[in-house]
């Protein structure tokens, strides 16, 4: 695991290039929608695969997409759905605050819900392309280690990355295009390969 050792920063520059390529394959393996799930788990593989120097990263983003539209089709139903509706849940209740304030504490319940998914996301995922569990027990145990703080820096820094990009749009048009999946999940894969790693040799999750 030498290499998740060299500096996040040092891994995105020598990483660049790739991460572009990778983001651009990504969008494409979204636009059907229900491939959403297998596009953002084949990415994540492929970040793992640029951390540990694998070859032909783009290969085996294509090989696990393959292998992922049906396995990884079941954290759809949460990720990215549940934040999206959390999203809109606080700003529903938030716009209708005005003359009601009691409106912010379900507007505040909403906003942490869906922070708790991004947060499983960024574990669900990875942790779907790197084990071979069912996805019932990635999402329980994505859970369980984010209540456990595991990683919470990375997943933290990834979610203001991808939020900092999407809140500056459109001036982040290209931002968003050429890096707005990947740098995101290679933030979150430098900081949970290790902790899966270590999972996937003990089998400490059962």
């Amino acid at each position: 695991m030498e290499n998740v050792e060299k500096g996040l920063v040092r891994q995105c520059w020598r990483h660049l290039f790739s991460l572009m390529v990778l983001n651009l394959l990504t969008l494409a393996g979204c636009l059907p929608i229900l491939t959403i799930p297998a596009a953002l788990t084949a990415l994540s593989r492929s970040c793992q695969d640029l951390l540990l120097e694998k070859p032909r990263p783009i290969r085996g983003f294509c090989r696990t997409f393959r292998t992922h539209l049906l396995p990884a089709l079941p954290l759809g139903l949460l990720f990215p759905l549940t934040p999206a509706a959390a999203l809109y849940g606080c700003l529903f209740y938030v716009q209708n605050a005005g003359m009601r304030p009691w409106l912010l504490i379900p507007g505040l319940f909403c906003l942490l819900v869906g922070c708790l998914a991004v947060f499983a996301s960024g574990l669900a995922y990875p942790m779907l392309a790197r084990t071979d569990l069912s996805a019932r027990m990635v999402l329980r145990n994505s859970f369980l280690l984010l209540f456990r703080g595991c990683a919470f820096a990375a997943l933290l820094l990834s979610t203001l990355l991808g939020a900092g990009m999407v809140l500056l749009f459109p001036h982040s048009l290209p931002a968003l295009v050429l890096l707005g999946a990947s740098l995101p999940a290679f933030t979150a894969a430098y900081g949970t390969l290790p902790m899966l790693d270590a999972l996937v040799v003990k089998k400490a999750i059962e």
